[in-house]
C-alpha cells in the first residue's frame, strides 16, 4: 500500500516537473520543445487547464494553427472565463481569416477583460478585413487610449481613414504613428500619399525628394510616385504658377514603372501599401 502511494506521488511529481519544463521551455521560445512537455504532462492531468492553454499556445507558435484551435477548444470546457484564452484562440483565427467567427473571441475576451489594448487591436484588424471601417476606428481610438505608444494601432486606423476618403485625417495619425516609432515601415510614404491624393503637388514631390535622397528601401516607389505627381502638376497647369518642369526622368521612371505596379496598385498607383 505504501508503494503504491509512493507511486502516485511520483507521478503527480513528474506532472508537475513536465508543466514547469513546459513554461521554461515557452518562455525560452522553444516551442517545439515546450509542446513536448506539456503533452507528457497531459497523459496525467489530462483536465489541467493550464497546461492544455500552454500546449494549444505553444502548437500556435509552431504554426499550427488548426491543431492549436482544437486544443483551445479544449481548454475552453475546462475554463470559460479566461479573457487570455480567447484573445489566443482568436489570434490564431485571423490566421486562418475566420474574420467573422473569430470577432465573437475577441468581444468575449474584451467583455472579460476591457483593458487589453492587444485585443482592440486584433478585433479592429477583423472589421478591417471585413470592410467595416468605421466601426474600426472607433476600436483603434480605445486601443491607443489603453496604450498611448501603439503606433502600429495609430497606424492602422490613419489606413482606415484614408481608405474613407480622410487623406487629412489619415496623414496626421501617420505623422502621429511615425513620432511614437520613427522605423514604422511605410510610414513617411503613406504621409506623402495622403499628401498627393489631396492635390498638394509640390508638397509630395518634397517629402517623395526626402525619401529618394535616404536611399530608403521604397526607392522606386518614390520615384514612381515622385513622377505621378510631376505629371499631375503638368496636366493640371500648375507648373505655369511655378515656374518648375518635369524633369525628363521623371516621366521615363513613370513609364517603367508604371507597368510593374498596375497589378497591384489601383487609382494610378494611389492605394495605400
Amino acid at each position: 500500500m505504501k508503494h503504491a502511494t509512493f507511486s502516485f506521488f511520483l507521478l503527480l511529481g513528474l506532472s508537475v516537473f513536465a508543466q514547469n519544463s513546459g513554461e521554461e521551455l515557452y518562455q525560452a521560445k522553444k516551442y517545439k520543445e515546450s509542446a513536448a512537455a506539456f503533452k507528457q504532462a497531459l497523459k496525467q492531468n489530462p483536465d489541467d487547464y493550464k497546461l492544455q492553454l500552454g500546449y494549444a499556445n505553444s502548437l500556435h507558435k509552431q504554426d499550427f494553427f488548426s491543431k492549436a484551435v482544437e486544443q483551445y477548444n479544449v481548454a475552453e470546457k475546462l475554463n470559460n472565463s479566461d479573457a487570455e484564452l480567447y484573445f489566443d484562440r482568436g489570434v490564431v483565427l485571423v490566421f486562418l481569416s475566420l474574420y467573422n467567427k473569430v470577432l465573437k473571441d475577441f468581444d468575449q475576451s474584451l467583455k472579460l477583460n476591457e483593458n487589453n489594448p492587444e485585443a482592440h487591436y486584433f478585433k479592429e484588424l477583423c472589421n478591417y478585413e471585413l470592410s467595416r471601417y468605421r466601426t474600426s476606428i472607433e476600436s483603434y481610438k480605445e486601443a491607443t487610449e489603453l496604450k498611448p505608444d501603439y503606433a502600429a494601432a495609430t497606424y492602422n486606423r490613419g489606413a482606415l481613414k484614408a481608405e474613407l476618403k480622410n487623406f487629412e485625417g489619415g496623414a496626421k495619425d501617420f505623422e502621429l504613428a511615425l513620432s511614437k516609432d520613427p522605423k514604422l515601415e511605410n510610414g513617411r510614404m503613406n504621409i506623402d500619399l495622403s499628401k498627393l491624393a489631396q492635390n498638394e503637388f509640390q508638397e509630395s514631390i518634397k517629402d517623395f525628394d526626402i525619401i529618394i535622397e535616404s536611399r530608403d528601401a521604397k526607392l522606386d516607389k518614390a520615384y514612381f510616385y515622385r513622377g505621378e505627381a510631376y505629371y499631375e502638376l503638368k496636366t493640371r497647369c500648375k507648373l505655369a504658377a511655378t515656374g518648375q518642369k518635369p524633369p525628363i526622368w521623371a516621366m521615363k521612371r513613370q513609364s517603367q514603372t508604371l507597368k510593374t505596379f498596375a497589378d497591384q496598385q489601383q487609382n494610378h498607383g494611389r492605394k495605400l501599401i
